[in-house]
């Protein structure tokens, strides 16, 4: 799975290309909103996400051999995986499209309508795909290594048995983290503004549907796209 020089240039010249888009957007809607809720967990979340390689290749050189199956993770599917910019740029996408001046998740483009769902099923259903088949990809990978002992080698092993049920229980909890996050957030900006149309989150029952059922498209697209390329 390692990649080529050239391979890991432009694939890192894209993460931090996304990175700064984040970082604009974020600094947008502070500016926009003036509430925390509308930058900081998004700018902290996606930091994490677009810039753990090179966090991983500060940790651990080229030359450092993993002692444990968390090195050795982290090493392989995300400082040397030539997929990890794909599978995390959904996500930093979802995000970006949230700026103020063409945020697709309220307004005329929040209220656009395609066989009942909205234009944020897209950035739903890209992060979900992304998600999952970096989780069935992780446990295909390091469920083979059989010289780690102990509950997460056991864990991702297990996982590796039926890589698809595990990216599915992976993703129904980050799911439930996410829609309660949502909410969370939500109930603050509206404590305090008090107009839903001046806040940033749009949250309902019915969007929380909506989202679910996005992941889970994004979910089966994923393990569709997985047995496609075993056939090959």
């Amino acid at each position: 799975m390692k990649r080529k020089p050239k391979d890991r240039d432009w694939r890192d010249a894209f993460r931090l290309i996304l990175w700064a888009l984040v970082a604009q957007t974020a600094y947008a809607n502070r500016q926009h909103y003036r509430m925390v809720t509308t930058w900081l967990p998004h700018l902290l979340t996606n930091s994490l996400s677009l810039l753990l390689p090179d966090l991983v290749r500060i940790v651990f050189s080229p030359r450092h051999k993993p002692r444990n199956i968390i090195e050795d993770t982290l090493i392989t599917m995300v400082r040397d995986n030539p997929r990890y910019a794909v599978y995390v740029a959904p996500l930093a996408l979802g995000y970006i499209v949230s700026h103020p001046r063409f945020n697709i998740y309220k307004g005329e483009l929040g209220e656009l309508k395609f066989a009942g769902m909205g234009l944020d099923a897209i950035p739903h259903s890209a992060t979900a795909f992304g998600f999952s088949a970096l989780v069935a990809d992780t446990v295909d990978e390091m469920g083979e290594r059989k010289q780690y002992t102990g509950l997460l080698a056991d864990f991702v092993r297990l996982g590796d048995e039926n890589p698809e049920l595990m990216s599915l229980a992976l993703l129904a909890l980050i799911t439930l983290n996410w829609e309660y996050g949502e909410y969370r957030m939500y109930q603050y900006e509206m404590a305090k503004v008090g107009d839903q149309t001046a806040i940033n989150m749009q949250w309902s029952i019915e969007d929380t549907g909506r989202d679910i059922i996005s992941n889970l498209l994004g979910w089966l697209a994923a393990m569709l796209w997985r047995r496609a390329k075993q056939r090959r």
